[in-house]
């Protein structure tokens, strides 16, 4: 890398390094600061400032093995969390990071929470004078996640956009987000993938087992799920994530043909990919789409398992073969024709095109702060 000083890069996670240990570094900021480590090996440390944590709550030190080249700069704070609204945290976390010299001395930065905007000048990059990227997840002004603190999320991302130097977006939904604030000059940078964490190999058993890798809540489509699971017995659907929302558990629970096996970590997801026949990604189009880019549809084609998806934006328009996109209300027709030769689909491999990988999309992200090429996405 073609860095100008030996200054680290400072990173601003959506939560922190605790749930990057806990869960494997399975979201965008995940790859990213991952990728980040990598790059900057032998230049600079990459630090990754984890949203503060409250006293009340119970200590618990940090397990796991963190990316290389990365080092966690944390805080607990006596500030109260809001027992009333738990989101509420987002707010009033952000008071409360740590003053940070780097900032003061100009350190780059990469920031995914916006709430940072609304931190202390000594630990905010944004009022510094630290170039700062600001690279958007979901859009959380639509998000049902962020409802209860809807103004403070509009007030936090005006601050962020207003400030930072350069803005990248995961999706159109993101970008059209910049585009509101004014940022016109916002770069479209999709998700992407490892396909050396892959394998290609098939471990499928039984009935064609249908697979689901992610969160499980209100951003997928619960009665289209079950109408197709109902008009499929003689298959197998696998869902592997945590359950966000209650009234998720006793409709997919209840089916017999179902497996729920809860959160699985990152480094396990491999594996269980290849015990799959369908990559399925059964989300709601329009009203509960959050504006973000589907990490699981790239995934699922590096293992080469075909994708089933319901026509969320970019669900077309990513550079990957062998993503059928249907709506929901024909998922169970699609399956039907799929099985009609047997329980098994073979994997359909094709190379993974460069420019859709993690290690592409996070030398862009340093490109614009200086410390890199800045490759086309």
């Amino acid at each position: 890398m073609n860095a100008t000083n030996n200054l680290p890069l400072l990173t601003f996670p959506m939560h922190g390094q605790r749930k990057l240990l806990e869960e494997g570094y399975r979201t965008r900021d995940g790859h990213m600061i991952e990728w980040f480590g990598r790059h900057l090996e032998g230049d600079s440390k990459v630090e990754v400032v984890s949203r503060p944590e409250p006293f009340i709550l119970p200590s618990r030190g940090l397990s796991g093995t963190p990316a290389r080249n990365t080092v966690h700069v944390g805080r607990r704070t006596m500030r109260v969390p809001k027992l009333t609204d738990k989101r509420h945290w987002w707010v009033r976390s952000a008071g409360a990071y740590p003053a940070l010299p780097e900032v003061a001395d100009g350190a780059p930065a990469v920031v995914w929470n916006p709430f940072v905007a609304l931190s202390p000048r000594a630990s905010n990059p944004f009022s510094s004078k630290s170039k700062v990227v600001l690279d958007l997840l979901d859009d959380w002004t639509v998000h049902y996640a962020f409802s209860t603190i809807r103004p403070h999320v509009e007030k936090a991302y005006a601050a962020a956009f207003e400030a930072a130097d350069h803005v990248t977006a995961n999706a159109e939904g993101t970008a059209e987000l910049a585009r509101r604030f004014g940022r016109d000059d916002v770069h479209l940078l999709p998700n992407g993938v490892d396909p050396e964490r892959f394998s290609t190999d098939s471990s499928a058993s039984g009935p064609l087992t249908v697979g689901y890798v992610g969160k499980i809540g209100r951003r997928l489509h619960l009665e289209g799920i079950v109408e197709t699971i109902k008009a499929s017995p003689d298959l197998s659907f696998v869902f592997a994530g945590p359950i966000l929302d209650d009234e998720y558990r006793g409709p997919l629970a209840s089916l017999p043909n179902v497996t729920l096996l809860g959160d699985v970590h990152y480094d396990a997801v491999p594996a269980l990919l290849t015990s799959f026949d369908v990559g399925w990604v059964p989300h709601r189009v329009g009203d509960g789409e959050v504006g973000g880019d589907v990490i699981k549809t790239y995934e699922y084609r590096a293992a080469g398992l075909p994708v089933l998806t319901t026509p969320v934006v970019g669900a077309s328009s990513r550079g990957l073969s062998n993503v059928n996109v249907a709506r929901i209300e024909d998922h169970k027709s699609w399956l039907r024709a799929v099985t009609s030769t047997g329980p098994r689909i073979d994997r359909q491999v094709t190379d993974t095109p460069s420019d859709v990988t993690w290690q592409r999309k996070s030398a862009f992200v340093l490109g614009l702060l200086g410390r890199g090429p800045i490759h086309a996405s």
